[in-house]
């Protein structure tokens, strides 16, 4: 396993050919979509999505030896992992600066190299790496965090149509009354289940926005051909991002987390 800096540099890597695969934090049960990898996915890169991880997620707090808690000045980390944490650092660290990172690992790396009483919100693997000790072993809000990852490559794996299948596409809509809702109507009445929907700006014009949707079937099934069909004539280029396994979060066991 290789770690980046940076999201946009593991997106880098899988376009140019460095990495086979990838892993990216698309969605956190208590913050929501990651609208980076987002927007990525809509814009520089053409990439698939192959697979997804759903994993518990644990923020440490973590500084070089000797520095407490009491005494810590500045607070470095993604800032999913700061938003993650938002009321720990309100009651415990109040009027501290916080100061956002391009990933927990970075993080841990600065606070590392810096001869201040800074602090990094991120992996208790990273306290390892990086020499840090670990002021508090769980500082997310939410004890139930959970991080939605996924597995992006240049191609398309396929899933069997009768499996257990999820779906994510990209389309943008005409500027028109009920276009969202014409477009909704052809999962609906063909009771494909939609699993999520995001919008995000598509950096055009004020007003102008893509949606990202997810829906628990094949993109090989008869009815979901017929859908996507009916969906492409409604929008503005759709783009299927992949069919992939569902994961059940439930059956994964408790981890620390995955570097973002």
């Amino acid at each position: 396993m290789i770690e980046c800096s940076s999201i946009e540099a593991v997106f880098s890597g899988v376009h140019n050919g460095a990495f086979d695969e990838g892993v990216v934090p698309v969605e956190n049960s208590t913050e929501g979509a990651v609208g980076v990898v987002l927007d990525l996915m809509a814009s520089r890169f053409d990439l698939a999505v192959r697979g997804e991880v759903i994993l518990p997620v644990h923020q440490c707090l973590m500084a070089r030896p000797g520095v407490k808690l009491e005494k810590v000045e500045r607070v470095i980390s993604h800032p999913q992992a700061l938003a993650q944490c938002r009321e720990f650092l309100s009651r415990h660290l109040p009027g501290v600066a916080q100061e956002e990172s391009p990933s927990t690992a970075a993080a841990a790396s600065r606070v590392a190299a810096s001869s201040r009483p800074w602090a990094a919100l991120g992996c208790a693997r990273s306290a390892g790496e990086y020499g840090l000790d670990i002021l508090v072993p769980v500082a997310n809000d939410c004890p139930g965090n959970v991080t939605r990852f996924w597995i992006i490559g240049k191609e398309q794996l396929a899933c069997r149509v009768g499996s257990s299948c999820k779906t994510s596409i990209i389309f943008g809509v005409h500027d028109r009354p009920g276009a969202l809702y014409a477009i909704l109507r052809e999962f609906a009445r063909r009771r494909i289940n939609l699993t999520r929907i995001e919008s995000r700006p598509a950096k055009k014009r004020l007003g102008d926005y893509l949606f990202f949707v997810d829906f628990t079937a094949s993109q090989d099934d008869p009815e979901v051909r017929k859908a996507l069909e009916r969906v492409a004539a409604k929008t503005v280029n759709l783009k299927v991002l992949g069919s992939y396994p569902v994961i059940d979060h439930t059956a994964n066991g408790p981890v620390n987390c995955l570097e973002v």
